[in-house]
């Protein structure tokens, strides 16, 4: 079983978890069946990055307090906050409590 794990620069891992990795470490991936990467795949790829990659920049209004709130969460807030409201978008429950 294949388990997927996004994590943010304020993870902790356990112990339990950091020994496991550290024991995986210094394991040897046979990599030999993998075939590589043509320079079209390439290209799709980096294509498709650039794609994510792209932010457009737009204003809202909000309360002072809601201002100084999302301030007070420290350099990268707005990083923070463009990140809640892109998992908002599957989440549509949220939205509709506040509607």
């Amino acid at each position: 079983m294949v388990k997927k794990v996004i994590l943010d620069k304020n993870y902790k891992l356990s112990k339990e978890s950091f020994k496991r990795l550290k024991a995986l470490e210094k394991r040897i991936v046979d990599t030999s069946d993998i075939p590589e990467a043509t320079t079209a795949e390439i290209q799709v790829l980096k294509q498709q990055l650039m794609e994510k990659r792209k932010k457009q920049q737009f204003s809202l209004r909000l309360s002072s307090a809601t201002v100084q709130w999302w301030q007070s969460l420290g350099s990268g807030y707005t990083s923070v906050m463009a990140r809640v409201l892109e998992e908002a978008r599957n989440h549509p429950e949220w939205i509709k409590k506040v509607l």
